[in-house]
């Protein structure tokens, strides 16, 4: 299957480019994305350039999603105030500091029923999902519902500490500046991310579908302007839904 885009679009300041068809993708899918781009204003344009990842339902598959640090634990208890956990023990590497930009985007907490870390999590909690901790006992910022509570099953549910990064995925141009001339920008997908953050030319974990995802003239003004021609997403291989 192959979807091109031929004409020419021209963007003036800051813009996020959504094509709106998604398509579907398999476990041995080999997607190829490619585009020319020049910046024709009054300086060189700011590119991003790469996939919008979504997963069951076309639901989208953010970075908080798959970012985390690498150290799972395991609940081995919950409290009835369904506001705190105790872990095996106390984490190494979880986000720690009272810092702003640590409070608002790296502390939230993925929770695993069944254990198993190879996947998105079962239930994300939101950053901030705690403030600090000081020993293995994690106090929460807020309740947790009784469903998702009901379904942590201590020794066996294991949560993980997942933060907000790049919110797409940038493998064709991440933060490139274009020139006068026509350039081509471009991406070999083949697999999935381990989970840990996204990895040039894989997809994230847990997707179904892709689309194109361009940022124009990222954070310039009306000073900036880019052309844009020859968007292509080839998709290779359907052997088998993933």
């Amino acid at each position: 299957m192959s979807v091109k885009i031929e004409e020419i679009i021209t963007v003036t300041g800051n813009k996020q480019l959504n094509f709106q068809q998604k398509y579907p993708i398999y476990e041995n899918t080999i997607a190829e994305l490619s585009g020319e781009f020049r910046s024709i204003g009054k300086g060189n344009s700011i590119l991003y350039f790469g996939l919008h990842c979504f997963g069951e339902n076309g639901k989208d598959i953010f970075s908080e999603d798959v970012y985390r640090t690498k150290e799972p634990l395991l609940i081995i208890s919950k409290n009835t105030d369904m506001k705190s956990l105790t872990l095996e023990k106390k984490p190494q590497t979880w986000h720690n500091t009272t810092e702003e930009y640590d409070q608002k985007n790296r502390k939230l907490i993925g929770i695993y029923y069944d254990g198993n870390i190879n996947r998105l999590p079962d239930y994300l909690i939101r950053s901030p999902a705690y403030e600090t901790f000081y020993s293995n006992e994690i106090i929460l910022n807020k309740e947790i519902s009784k469903e998702i509570y009901d379904k942590i099953e201590p020794y066996k549910t294991k949560v993980m500490n997942h933060y907000s990064s790049s919110t797409f995925d940038y493998s064709a141009a991440s933060g490139i500046k274009v020139d006068c001339q026509w350039t081509k920008f471009s991406a070999t997908y083949n697999g999935f991310s381990e989970g840990y953050g996204d990895i040039k030319g894989k997809f994230r974990p847990s997707t179904k579908q892709i689309s194109p995802l361009i940022l124009a003239n990222y954070q310039q003004n009306k000073d900036y302007i880019m052309e844009i021609k020859n968007i292509e997403l080839i998709i290779k291989d359907k052997p088998k839904i993933v």
